[in-house]
């Protein structure tokens, strides 16, 4: 009952200092922004009798004037500032020879403006005289929106007599300081009615992707299969600019979707996509390889990547008949060689007996005799890598 009642009841008010003790006291702290007064604000050193928010607080009772007046900086908020007259402002920035908005910008962060003259010029003298940043700054220079540009058939025109190949030349000329303030560098934004392309604006003839139109699937398949082209590297050479007509597509894959059946179908050679092939059976693809009398897996993966292997045979076996019937290389080749880690060997003690008894007298003796294929294979050629006992000779630790 007794914390309802307290819950129910408001807040006392808090008592903080008068003004000018507040002030004295923000003042004393030595802060040089409003920033620096919310950062202390939130790190719980402030006494309870000092507002958070004197500017709220003081307003009340008339006495607040500003942050600069409060924390004892002397800024001024901009919408209480006396600046300059517009004309004042902009001798004394035309003096300075700025020639553009960034430099500024950098001007303004040196910290070397007058309290006189404004930093946002544009919002403090937007009612009182202000035309444009050109003119403020005195460079003459003219925002796009307000110039008044030669007509679209006449600015095309003009576009067409340079010669251009490409956008990109476009660009670098406008960059130049050489095209005149009456066409714009972007034509296709100004001219949004009467805009075409680029290939029209520069009279190349260029269309578009999305713009052109095509010849038909079979059309096309019939034209690029009667180039010849092998493979995908040289249809790639071949789609460089000024090689293949306008009207076939560098990307038949994405215009062609429903007829598209692969790059080997596109140009003739016969060759599917490895998702789209129909391999044998496992049981018909390793009789297959077996009698090809491969002995490892060097020959194999050269004959893998090579011509002379059938489209139905995959060159990732392992992949392609995972759970469908593969064991290893050694049974895909018929060699029954096995993979090291599947391998069963013999106890350490009978393989070491074994071979002690062959009296071979360092490692390049050993190292022959792995390579000689009189090694049995349940004897491992690297029996350090298999034995955990290897290094332990009579309770004795030798390196290997």
């Amino acid at each position: 009952m007794f914390m309802q009642k307290t819950r129910g009841k408001k807040m006392a008010k808090k008592q903080f200092r008068d003004f000018e003790s507040a002030r004295e006291f923000a003042r004393g702290l030595g802060f040089k922004s409003q920033n620096e007064w919310r950062v202390f604000v939130k790190s719980s050193k402030k006494p309870e009798d000092i507002p958070s928010n004197p500017d709220q607080v003081f307003k009340k009772s008339g006495d607040w004037i500003s942050w600069g007046d409060f924390l004892g900086t002397g800024s001024i908020a901009n919408q209480k500032r006396k600046f300059s007259s517009y004309k004042e402002a902009k001798d004394f920035v035309k003096a300075l020879g700025i020639s553009g908005q960034s430099e500024w910008k950098k001007f303004v962060k040196t910290g070397k403006i007058p309290p006189e003259i404004p930093k946002d010029p544009q919002g403090a003298y937007m009612y009182k005289g202000w035309i444009s940043w050109g003119n403020f700054l005195g460079t003459g220079s003219i925002a796009p929106k307000n110039k008044k540009f030669r007509s679209f058939t006449d600015s095309k025109q003009f576009a067409r007599a340079l010669g251009f190949h490409n956008v990109r030349e476009w660009e670098i000329y406008c960059k130049s300081g050489k095209k005149p303030d009456d066409i714009p560098s972007s034509p296709s934004k100004f001219y949004a009615k009467e805009w075409k392309s680029w290939g029209d604006w520069l009279g190349t003839g260029r269309i578009q992707t999305q713009q052109r139109e095509y010849l038909s699937f079979n059309d096309a398949r019939n034209f690029i299969r009667g180039l010849g082209l092998k493979n995908h590297i040289e249809w790639k050479a071949y789609c460089k600019p000024d090689q293949k007509p306008v009207d076939l597509p560098a990307a038949p894959e994405r215009v062609y979707k429903k007829d598209w059946k692969g790059l080997g179908d596109w140009l003739g050679t016969g060759r599917i996509q490895t998702q789209q092939r129909e391999y044998l059976s496992f049981n018909d693809a390793r009789n297959f390889v077996r009698k090809l009398n491969l002995k490892d897996n060097t020959k194999w993966r050269k004959y893998a990547q090579s011509d002379e292997r059938p489209d139905n045979i995959p060159s990732l076996p392992h992949k392609t008949y995972k759970n469908k019937g593969w064991i290893s290389l050694g049974d895909w080749l018929g060699t029954d060689s096995i993979a090291t880690f599947n391998r069963k060997y013999r106890k350490f003690e009978d393989a070491r007996k074994f071979i002690r008894n062959l009296k071979l007298k360092h490692h390049i003796e050993w190292t022959e005799y792995c390579k000689s294929g009189q090694k049995p294979d349940d004897i491992p050629a690297a029996p350090w890598n298999v034995y955990k006992q290897w290094g332990e000779n009579n309770g004795k630790k030798r390196r290997t």
